[in-house]
């Protein structure tokens, strides 16, 4: 059995009981191809196996930060397909759950092979060495998504020079200033027993930002330096409303790569993301929890019948939603009869809105749906 999913993207959720059956998951856009050669009549196929590494999964939290517009995630770590421990056994795993202890082991051997080193540091390493990764048609992604890129613990264990911090972001600012000057101060060390010699190069040239950067300099053997670093924007120049990229430092024997972000004016971004509804622990409730970036100046979820698209009723709305996680428990009392259906989420903020579908199913007795809970 093949699932497809109704929206963008790659189908999750998990079976209710095992079954002898073969069944795998692909995207809404991967179904429907299948689905259109298979109505052209029988098919012979050839399946091969591709191993891909480095890429960006379709669930990862991607940034920028709202309000603050800062770069995040910092770092990438493997995620997808990662054999964990179970009671009783080990299962392939995916998510966050899985990147983070390998970021937590890369920072235990860091802090073995140089326990003199604080947190600062040891992050400022793995970010300074990360590997910049890039999608399947080799483009870079951007440095909201990645950040400095995917960790690499040998690498920041054997680290000669450190950039703190490791990324520069400086804020949103807004298109009726003629002209904006932001700086930054950064401290690079020489973490060898020799000297070397440090440049700056100037990043891939954007027309209405012009940077300044220091001049070449020489660090002695474990000798520290604070440099500033201005960039300069005209806003009647840019046309994008995100700008990103990487200054490079080059220390004669590696390059550090440091990602920076300016943000013009109000991004457009996903003003809700990551909707989940499932049985609460509590018995006779339902439970649903949302994301919300930048908070919402009007929250609601919509139900509607998926056969007729006849409207049922509102699971829950609101307005002037703080940003973040918003979670709520529903007595079933209150809830539409039971049935599969389409539940239709959104949330406005500064004048844009954003809507996720998705099919939610209601019973009498609570049961783990297919979506499945944390």
């Amino acid at each position: 059995v093949i699932i497809y999913n109704n929206t963008k993207g790659t189908i999750f959720g998990n079976l209710e009981e095992s079954l002898p059956i073969p069944v795998a998951a692909v995207s809404k856009e991967e179904g429907a191809a299948m689905k259109k050669q298979l109505e052209k009549g029988p098919l012979l196929l050839r399946i091969s196996l591709i191993e891909e590494r480095d890429i960006l999964a379709d669930f990862s939290s991607r940034g920028p930060v709202t309000v603050t517009w800062e770069i995040k995630p910092d770092l990438v770590a493997p995620g997808v397909a990662i054999n964990s421990t179970i009671p009783g056994g080990y299962l392939s795993l995916q998510g966050t759950s899985m990147a983070a202890p390998h970021v937590a082991g890369a920072c235990a051997l860091i802090k073995q092979a140089h326990p003199e080193w604080g947190p600062a540091q040891i992050k400022a390493a793995l970010m300074n060495t990360a590997r910049q990764i890039s999608d399947r048609e080799g483009t870079p992604y951007r440095a909201y998504e990645q950040g400095a890129g995917r960790i690499q613990t040998e690498a920041a264990i054997k680290a000669e020079s450190i950039v703190i911090p490791g990324s520069l972001q400086f804020g949103k600012f807004q298109l009726a200033d003629n002209m904006h000057r932001h700086s930054a101060k950064l401290e690079v060390k020489n973490t060898t027993t020799g000297s070397k010699n440090y440049s700056f190069s100037i990043p891939n040239k954007e027309t209405g930002i012009e940077w300044e950067l220091p001049l070449s300099f020489r660090l002695g053997p474990n000798e520290s330096k604070k440099v500033e670093i201005a960039m300069t924007a005209s806003p009647d120049l840019l046309k994008k409303k995100i700008h990103d990229g990487s200054l490079i430092l080059d220390d004669g024997k590696t390059k550090v790569r440091i990602p920076y972000l300016y943000v013009l004016e109000e991004p457009d971004y996903p003003r809700v993301m990551g909707f989940d509804f499932a049985p609460a622990d509590k018995v006779g409730f339902y439970r649903y929890e949302v994301y919300l970036p930048g908070g919402a100046d009007e929250f609601g979820i919509a139900l509607f019948d998926p056969d007729d698209y006849r409207f049922v009723g509102f699971l829950d709305w609101g307005r002037k939603l703080k940003k973040g996680m918003a979670e709520k428990e529903i007595p079933i009392e209150k809830l539409p009869g039971e049935g599969v259906y389409l539940a239709k989420v959104f949330a406005k903020k500064a004048g844009r809105e954003s809507t996720i579908d998705t099919m939610i199913t209601i019973s009498g007795k609570p049961k783990m749906n297919s979506a499945g809970r944390k």
